[in-house]
């Protein structure tokens, strides 16, 4: 969903993740990335930024009316998330979202049914890769001669649902095509994901607990411990 804000909110140059949120929220400040003028170009004048969220949580209960996100209203989403932002954002002496910044919002129109009658439904779900996942999705290059496959679903070397997997694997879509018909063009360039390498020993770790049976290093932190942005 989108919060469109009265005021740049940047937060940080990337996504915030906030890890001790019930419905597990992602956000990113947009406006910081769009070279215009936000306000000129967007909406009615008034609104300078917009604050795009994910919920990827939808069966946990929340702060506000302890229910799952699948049970709420619309309105009640809103409510909710604006909730858990606020809760992971402000703290400790300072304030960066607050009720006098919130222009309007929107909620995805593919997730129906939130007000009744029926079960929610999402028309769009966003995959979230699960272990065991890779095995089940498909590969560019089908068994079918003529079809190939591409988007954030399609194995690729960026193993995540995000645009720059949705184009890996696209590109791997075109050279399969290119070699299919033979063709003499110049083969897209596949790249993989970046791996820090300051990250590199924390993977380590984790792994050297898993195979011991034992829980992730952050597990049991409070949460003010948890939360990270990148």
């Amino acid at each position: 969903m989108q919060f469109y804000l009265t005021q740049p909110v940047p937060v940080t140059h990337g996504h915030v993740l906030f890890l001790d949120s019930p419905w597990a929220l992602t956000s990113i400040s947009q406006a910081q990335f769009w070279d215009c003028d936000f306000p000129a170009t967007y909406g009615d004048g008034t609104v300078a930024d917009c604050l795009s969220v994910d919920i990827s949580s939808w069966d946990t209960p929340g702060i506000l009316y302890g229910k799952p996100a699948r049970e709420c209203s619309r309105a009640q989403i809103a409510a909710e998330v604006w909730a858990q932002l606020c809760d992971g954002l402000n703290g400790a002496g300072r304030t960066r979202l607050h009720e006098g910044l919130l222009h309007s919002w929107e909620l995805d129109p593919a997730v129906r049914n939130l007000d009744g009658p029926g079960p929610a439904v999402n028309d769009e779900p966003l995959l979230i890769n699960t272990t065991g996942s890779w095995a089940a999705r498909p590969r560019a290059v089908t068994a079918a001669a003529n079809l190939f496959m591409a988007g954030d679903y399609v194995r690729s070397p960026v193993n995540l649902a995000t645009m720059e997997g949705a184009n890996q694997a696209a590109r791997l879509a075109v050279n399969a095509l290119l070699e299919a018909a033979g063709g003499a063009g110049v083969p897209a360039a596949v790249h993989a994901l970046h791996q820090p390498g300051e990250l590199r020993r924390l993977k380590e770790v984790d792994a050297e607990l898993f195979g011991q049976g034992r829980a992730h290093i952050m597990d049991g932190l409070p949460p003010w411990k948890v939360s990270a942005r990148v």
